[in-house]
């Protein structure tokens, strides 16, 4: 009798024995991952500078809804600054950012304001030295530095930086006294190339001073161009000169208050650039506006609290009639001056 046959092994596939990666595969899957990051970076990027120009948004939008509900107590809404003389060297003792802390619930620092001095006096020193979220822009740089600003009486001191200034109004931006943040704005002499229709919604107030116009902090009745069409506050940030940047409680001149000019290079978040550009003059640089987003775009809030972008290549003479109260039709770029 025959044996029973075997079973064959034949056919049957064997198990290949474990093995890692090749020096070339593993590089192979080293540049895919550095692709896949270098394609995922610009995203991750945009999704942070959304964050931040969100938050900046909100900021604004702080302080619009402050700045109406100080005008619904105060039936008018706040001074850019108030200075008792028409001195552009003189102290300033208030100033807008100042007044609209307590109704941005900030009221415990509100009451460390000493307003029979000035701000530059040491009783206002830990206000002027507080730094307040609230009054800085994520995008911005250098919002938690302590630093001297580089002109006014309080240089030699320590301000907090800020990103927000006040809209003082239109300006030529040709003489030193051609501003709505200065006291010189008051002159009565002024009354013809700075006509009280073209200041803005805060603009300095001087009181008690002899020769001045009497200006009052603006109410509402007197914005004709209407609350949605008149800018109140907006974006400063500069890549250079952060002597020149924004302090948001230094009431002097240009610090926390801009004006609106008939010159596209004051839309730039560049100092040194918009000088290095020319026109009006250096001091209109001083009263710029321009931020850190992506785009370039700066956002001001509106006297009825509406938050907008503005982009820099913005028709500048629609832009200089957003800055006013009242444009009543002016040419922006000429307005009758006196001679002198």
């Amino acid at each position: 009798m025959q044996g029973t046959n075997k079973p064959t092994t034949l056919g049957r596939s064997r198990r290949p024995k474990d093995r890692g990666f090749t020096l070339v595969e593993l590089l192979v899957v080293i540049a895919i991952i550095g692709i896949l990051v270098a394609l995922l970076l610009p995203a991750v990027q945009a999704a942070r500078e959304a964050a931040r120009r969100s938050q900046c948004s909100n900021n604004l939008k702080q302080i619009g809804l402050a700045a109406l509900n100080y005008e619904s107590t105060k039936q008018r809404y706040p001074a850019g600054s108030i200075t008792h003389s028409l001195a552009i060297e003189n102290p300033y003792y208030g100033t807008w950012t100042v007044s609209l802390l307590p109704y941005m619930e900030l009221t415990a620092l509100h009451d460390q304001w000493d307003e029979t001095v000035h701000l530059s006096h040491e009783n206002n020193r830990v206000l002027r030295e507080s730094l307040v979220s609230s009054f800085a822009c994520p995008s911005d740089i250098n919002t938690t530095q302590i630093a001297k600003p580089e002109s006014g009486p309080g240089y030699q001191l320590d301000w907090a930086p800020g990103s927000y200034r006040a809209v003082s109004g239109h300006s030529l931006g040709r003489e030193g006294w051609d501003y709505w943040d200065d006291a010189n704005s008051s002159k009565e002499a002024n009354q013809e190339t700075m006509p009280t229709w073209s200041r803005g919604i805060m603009h300095c107030v001087v009181e008690g001073a002899s020769g001045s116009r009497n200006l009052k902090p603006v109410k509402i009745a007197q914005i004709v161009d209407g609350t949605s069409k008149t800018m109140m506050a907006g974006e400063y940030h500069t890549e250079t000169y952060q002597s020149r940047r924004t302090f948001w409680a230094y009431a002097y001149t240009s610090y926390n208050q801009s004006s609106a000019f008939v010159e596209s290079r004051t839309l730039i978040p560049d100092y040194e650039r918009c000088v290095q550009i020319g026109g009006g003059g250096v001091n209109t640089c001083k009263r710029s506006w321009g931020s850190m987003h992506a785009g370039g775009g700066i956002q001001f809030v509106y006297g009825d609290g509406s938050v907008k972008t503005v982009q820099p290549d913005v028709d500048i003479n629609i832009f200089a009639s957003w800055a006013m109260i009242a444009d009543e039709g002016a040419d922006l770029s000429a307005p009758t001056r006196p001679s002198r």
